[in-house]
């Protein structure tokens, strides 16, 4: 009979830890977006590779509202919504190189150069090209990843900062 009951609580044992292995959801890399505006073909050859980029980590963790990146203004006001769509940089700034060049990284440093000043240990790009335009995404991803799955006060609270300041409108 004691055989019996260890059996049945070894048995009881693996078949908890078996299922609670398999209910545990996994958790799959990010996502990571490639950006490269077309508009930079007429001048030439590109420099870097694409830009990769987490909505998921933008978007989702950080609460960054969708008019931050996108924009559309008229009378000085940023009128974008989602049902004007997604337009790339050069359908308004393809002027020069240059000009494209700014409007290009100036969606991602205006935030990341803030962050900077109120976060110093921060973990994002800011004027390191390879930074952005990565060569192996996958490291990227790692590190994405690894952002989504532990929270980092310090950083949400900068963030929440520049939200107050009206960044994230």
């Amino acid at each position: 009979m004691k055989i019996k009951c260890w059996l049945l609580l070894i048995l009881a044992i693996i078949f908890s830890i078996v299922f609670k292995t398999h209910s545990q959801p996994v958790s799959a890399p990010p996502e990571l977006l490639k950006i490269r505006d077309s508009g930079f073909a007429k001048f030439g050859p590109y420099k870097y590779p694409p830009v990769s980029f987490s909505h998921e980590l933008h978007a989702g963790l950080y609460r960054v509202k969708c008019s931050t990146c996108h924009h559309l203004y008229e009378n000085g006001k940023n009128v974008w919504t989602p049902e004007h769509g997604v337009q790339e940089c050069s359908d308004c700034h393809g002027k020069s190189k240059t000009e494209l060049t700014v409007a290009y990284h100036m969606k991602c440093w205006g935030c990341h150069e803030r962050l900077e000043g109120i976060y110093l240990e921060l973990d994002a790009p800011i004027n390191q090209c390879f930074r952005c335009h990565l060569k192996n995404i996958e490291v990227e991803r790692i590190r994405i990843h690894q952002k989504l799955k532990k929270t980092n006060k310090k950083l949400m609270d900068a963030i929440k900062q520049l939200e107050l300041k009206g960044f994230y409108k």
